[in-house]
């Protein structure tokens, strides 16, 4: 398999000394391009990215109005006791990381600034705590690292004198790599606290500080730094201009103590080789069956360290190295072993109907000695080591980690699903039993929120380019349709792009020029640039795009022909958008392969926005044209809905002698002012009535609209749980109820409902529990323009009833006869077979379900419709 020169650049600092760095920037668990990705799914409304950058926005740390905690004067952090400064350094670590994504994805300067203030108020640090687990310590950098390479590298507000400071606090009192701080208990920063790695522990813990070096010689352009920790985890030795890796291997000493599951022993520290590797090492840390060293300790602990390899994999692919594919896909083997075994624990399949159990017996279970010899593995462990009262089995649900591994193996198409059987069952498990997408962790444990940051959208195996720095590095970006694009800018892939973001049947690039590692031909265009050139039959090239608006498009090609025997089609997301189109060749158009002409293969296509893979496929005789570039261009964007509540709303509310209550009038829930502060003017407040009583607000959009989406925003202050157990209703201007949902809890700060569609004009919020009704918004998006029911779609989609919403067991149809009803869990999978409803009422038993969300698609001879419901 081809590696990409680049590559090949990164593996001499194994034998020599590189003074320059070359690193993609920024390159740490995000390149531009997937900043881009997340940016325009976001945009788009697109799942699960929209859910999952909302659900990160609700959290108080994602505001530009975050109090940062920590400041100049702050001298010291202590991850264990007494844990000084701890718990505000991890809030303000993670303000700065998601104030510098809501930077990027919104394009307010007030979230990166804040991002900055955040990291410029730690930058007083001059020691991080040296006694007890310092590769632990050093981990609670790895958020505040993130935020600083997003910034640094996408943000001009920075200023340089800032970014000194803060590289001179990450290595306090100074980064040398041949001494080392004379007085770690009183002086010591970040990477003297991770440079040596853990040889003497759990493998969790080596791999903190094997990630965190990594990340800072990334960040710090040092490549001797990140050498370090790359040639640790891969067992490669240290460099000789570098201070050696620990010494070992350890000499076993007494017994302390044994249970079923694994020995412990006291060691001495071994002296005898330079280079000794720990348990962090990456087979050391995964055995060749898959088992994990932590095996038989816990397996919250071996779903940590899973989540660190994934972590400091996807690190190194971004800089072009493999790790996620080294011995053959040892990160992958851990993974499966691990999960399979929890997995199955909570769930059963059709191919596992029982837990899982590898035991020596069974030759799936391998007794040995861990790197360090302090521990003698004896059998897999479903307890937290010694305490058989704490089951770790069956809680990897907890752990916010499993999207990124799909993301790498199936996302990048280097895998098939079956391969990651056990590590998608993982995911989506925990997306139904937490009912909702992966969230954030507090500390530095991983990134989170995988369904907006790792995703990928299906075929985007590799990623978008603009081209190759001088460095010979990919330089990452979205192909921006407003422009034409490079035919040769094809997606980038860090291994052999053939079958993944290219076909070619050539075994080399015979044309010779720019990208002359991989097999598509390019060669020189006569009119400048570069083209594709010797275009065969079956060959394909895949861009990664962003389509900005639903809307038409006229597609069309820069090329020159030498025959009318080619042909091209564009391919959209798996889906032909064109035929074979002939290119064409003679009179006004290209007349020979210097004669360059532009040719619209297809006018008026509509598209949907998103991120998407375009394929551009070709047919017919080889060599018969070369491809400069190509077009996607808007010729009319599909309407996009607007807040009609601001436009065509009236606002009332449930009220007593006083129409505004306490000055909340009705109308300040559309108003456009979200902001939920109720002195602010811009809140509305229904009467309190009496306790049990109905209290409503509602707004009549004057006229029957398509309802796509309805945002609550709650009031603040101290005051969200008075608008708890909500129903929300829609009635169409026949006064027929159309959507009814009752939602527990209350928006803090906001809620933000899919309603896909559904036509009414007035929207009602509705409570009886105690206290008013107070709203700092709501608004009612849709497209602006009046809708008139057929009599088939009003008998359909607003007289079929289903009730109670959330149920318990029993759900009741009526109306719907001769419809089939399908019941859908958040993931899109089938739960239950499908209902045939041949009676006016009809219960479907709901008690095989677990609690959480589905969705019922009714299907009838004049439509269908999808409702949600809430399965208590």
């Amino acid at each position: 398999m081809k590696i990409k020169c680049y590559i090949k650049i990164l593996l001499l600092v194994f034998t020599v000394s590189t003074l320059n760095a070359q690193f993609v920037h920024p390159g740490l668990s995000h390149k531009l391009s997937d900043l881009d990705r997340m940016k325009h799914q976001v945009e788009a409304k697109i799942e699960p990215w929209y859910s999952s950058y909302q659900d990160m926005c609700a959290k108080n740390t994602a505001s530009y109005d975050y109090v940062v905690q920590g400041n100049t004067s702050l001298h010291e952090v202590y991850r264990d006791a007494p844990r000084t400064n701890k718990n505000i350094f991890e809030a303000d670590s993670r303000a700065a990381y998601y104030n510098a994504l809501r930077w990027y994805i919104e394009g307010d300067t007030r979230f990166a600034e804040k991002a900055i203030e955040c990291m410029n108020a730690w930058t007083g640090l001059t020691y991080v705590q040296h006694n007890g687990t310092t590769a632990l310590s050093s981990n609670m950098i790895i958020i505040m690292l993130e935020a600083a390479e997003l910034i640094k590298n996408t943000y001009s507000g920075w200023s340089e004198s800032e970014i000194q400071a803060f590289k001179d606090m990450l290595v306090y009192p100074g980064y040398s790599d041949t001494t080392i701080p004379p007085n770690e208990s009183t002086e010591g920063t970040w990477y003297w606290r991770a440079y040596k790695f853990d040889p003497v522990r759990a493998g969790n813990q080596e791999l903190c500080a094997i990630r965190t070096t990594m990340a800072l010689g990334i960040f710090l352009d040092n490549e001797k730094m990140y050498d370090r920790a790359k040639r640790y985890i891969t067992k490669f030795p240290g460099r000789i201009d570098d201070i050696p890796f620990p010494t070992g291997p350890h000499v076993r000493g007494s017994e302390i103590d044994r249970n079923e599951y694994r020995i412990s022993y006291n060691i001495t520290v071994g002296t005898t080789e330079r280079d000794f590797y720990g348990n962090g090492a990456l087979t050391n840390y995964v055995y060749e069956n898959g088992q994990c060293q932590e095996s038989s300790r816990d397996q919250g602990h071996t779903s940590f360290g899973l989540g660190l390899l994934c972590s400091i994999g996807e690190i190194s692919w971004n800089q072009g190295y493999d790790l996620w594919g080294n011995t053959d896909s040892r990160i992958l083997l851990g993974l499966e072993y691990s999960l399979k075994y929890n997995v199955s624990f909570v769930q059963s399949y059709p191919d596992q109907t029982t837990p899982w159990e590898p035991t020596v017996s069974s030759g799936e279970f391998v007794q040995r000695d861990d790197a360090t010899l302090r521990t003698h593995g004896l059998a897999i462990c479903p307890f937290i080591d010694t305490d058989v009262t704490r089951l770790t089995r069956g809680t990897f649900y907890w752990e916010d980690t499993w999207e990124l591994p799909i993301a790498h193996y199936v996302g990048r198409g280097l895998k098939t699903p079956d391969d990651l059987k056990w590590t998608i069952r993982a995911r989506d498990y925990s997306i139904e039993e937490n009912g909702r997408y992966e969230t954030g962790p507090t500390g530095g444990a991983y990134v989170g929120y995988g369904g907006l940051s790792f995703r990928r959208p299906d075929g985007c195996f590799g990623d978008p380019i603009s081209g190759f720095d001088s460095n010979g590095l990919p330089e990452y970006k979205m192909n921006d349709l407003s422009v034409p694009i490079e035919a040769e800018n094809f997606d980038y892939f860090v291994l052999d792009g053939q079958d993944r973001t290219y076909s070619d049947n050539s075994s080399t690039n015979e044309g010779g020029a720019y990208r002359t590692d991989e097999s598509v031909d390019v060669k020189v265009a006569s009119e400048g640039g570069y083209c594709v050139t010797n275009i065969e039959a079956g060959e394909y090239l895949t861009y990664t795009i962003n389509v900005p608006a639903n809307g038409t498009y006229n597609l069309g090609i820069r090329y020159a022909s030498a025959n009318v025997n080619g042909n091209i089609k564009f391919n959209l997301d798996g889906e032909d958008v064109t035929e074979d189109v002939p290119v064409p060749h003679g009179g006004s158009n290209s007349t020979g392969l210097t004669d360059w002409k532009d040719f619209q293969v297809a006018s008026e296509v509509h598209l949907t926005k998103g991120v998407k893979a375009l394929k551009l496929m070709f047919s017919g005789a080889s060599s018969a044209f070369e491809l400069n570039n190509f077009s996607i261009s808007l010729v009319e964007a599909d309407p996009d809905p607007v807040n009609l509540a601001v436009l065509h709303g009236v606002a009332s509310q449930s009220i007593d002698s006083d129409p505004c209550p306490y000055g909340g009038c009705a109308e300040n829930a559309i108003d456009g002012n979200t902001n939920g502060n109720f002195g602010g003017g811009s809140v509305s407040h229904s009467a309190h009535g009496t306790s049990g009583s109905l209290k409503w607000w509602k707004v009549d959009l004057q006229n029957n609209y398509n309802i796509e989406t309805i945002n609550i925003y709650n009031r603040t202050g101290g005051y969200q749980s008075r608008l708890s157990d909500l129903t929300v209703e829609i009635k169409d201007s026949n006064g027929n109820t159309v959507y009814s949902e009752f939602f527990a809890g209350y928006p803090d700060p906001s809620w933000f409902l899919n309603i896909g569609g559904i036509v009414g004009q007035e929207v009602i919020i509705s409570k009886t529990t105690d206290t008013g009704i107070t709203l700092a918004e709501v608004e009612v998006f849709g497209v602006d323009k009046a809708v008139t029911l057929s009599q088939t779609d009003f008998e359909f989609k607003n007289v079929v009833k289903v009730y109670p919403n959330p149920v318990i067991n029993q759900l009741n149809i009526t109306n719907a006869q001769d419809s089939k009803i399908t019941i859908y869990n958040i993931l899109g999978k089938q739960v239950l077979p499908t209902f045939l409803i041949n009676q006016y009422h009809q219960q479907i038993d709901l008690n095989q379900l677990k609690a959480g969300v589905y969705f019922l698609k009714i299907v009838g001879l004049n439509g269908s419709i999808t409702k949600r419901i809430i399965k208590k």
